[in-house]
Parts: C-alpha cells; structure tokens; sequence
C-alpha cells in the first residue's frame, strides 16, 4: 500500500514540472511597514531576477561644500518577458512619517531603481544634470524569439492609505515587468 502512494506522488510532482510554457510569478508586497517612520529610511524589495535598487543620500555643510550622489547601474543579461509580476504597497504602509523616504519595489526582471538626494549648505555653486544618474538595460529586441510566446500579466498596487500624513522627501519607485528603468533625483543648494 505505502509503494503505491509513493509511485502516485512520484507521478503528480513529475506531471507539474513538466509544463514548462507556464509563466514564472514573482511578487513583492509591503503591508502596513514603515508606519512613523522617523529620519533617513531607505528600502529596497525585489522579487525575481536581476533587479538593481538604490538609495542614494549626501549632505554636505561648508564654505564651497558640494554634495554629490552617483548612481551607475548596468544590465546586460535577457528576461524572459511571459513572466507574472504583481508589486504591492498596501495598508498604511509608510504613514504619517516624517524625514527622507526612499522606496524601491520591483517585481519581475531587469530592472533599475534608483532614488538619488543631495543637500549642499555652502556660498560655492552646485549643478544637477543626467549625468549623475546613468542606467543601462541592454535586452534582446523583441522579435529575437518567437512571435507566439505569450507575455506575462504585470500589477501594480498602492493602497490609497499609504504614505498618507508623511512629510518630508518621499522617493518611490514601484513597478512589475521586464527592463524597467525608473530614477528619482532631488538636488537642493542652500547658499549663505
């Protein structure tokens, strides 16, 4: 009797690995975190594959002070693009906070986040131009494989109570999908 239970499992695991046109599911969510978050809070969630998240933070305070924050971020691996990817910030998450927030969730594949802050207190000059931010995403084209592959379903969610009653800097970057790039760059000089 024990043989034949074991050769039936053995049979059903065998049949669900075998169906290899069913789509990968990746999915990231945040419930009700963060909530009165106080100062500097940085998160980076990630479901899937060659993700790349940052939070990227300077001040500086002085005669000729200059902040500065460089982000260099590179991909050049493929994704497959049938894959299920659902990111979800839900509840309160994040609520009635105060400081700098930087929020990075991604869910799927390929894909760059980066939220970028700097702060100068000083009397010299202080620029912003894209180069501080550079992001690469090399993919195969689209009709590199075959046309009847079918695509992965992508969600995204934001509760409508998140992040309601913060103040401060708040950064957020949330997608689902293959080859997102998504960037948030705050500069401010303050000069005496």
């Amino acid at each position: 009797m024990k043989f034949s239970l074991i050769f039936i499992a053995l049979l059903a695991s065998a049949g669900a690995m075998a169906d290899s046109n069913v789509p990968v599911v990746n999915s990231a969510t945040i419930q009700s975190s963060g909530a009165q978050y106080s100062g500097n809070l940085g998160v980076n969630q990630a479901a899937g594959d060659q993700s790349q998240q940052t939070n990227a933070r300077a001040l500086a305070i002085g005669n000729n002070a200059s902040a500065s924050t460089i982000v260099n971020q590179n991909i050049n691996t493929p994704a497959d693009p049938r894959m299920n990817a659902t990111a979800s910030i839900g509840g309160n998450s994040f609520s009635n906070g105060s400081g700098v927030l930087g929020v990075n969730q991604s869910a799927g594949a390929n894909n760059q986040m980066a939220n970028a802050m700097r702060i100068s207190i000083s009397t010299g000059p202080q620029s912003i131009d894209d180069s501080v931010l550079s992001q690469q995403n090399v993919t195969p084209s689209t009709s590199s494989g075959a046309t009847d592959a079918s695509k992965g379903s992508r969600q995204v969610v934001t509760s409508d109570q998140a992040f309601t009653g913060s103040r401060g800097v708040i950064q957020v970057n949330q997608s689902a999908g293959v080859g997102n790039q998504i960037a948030n760059t705050l500069s401010i000089r303050v000069s005496n």
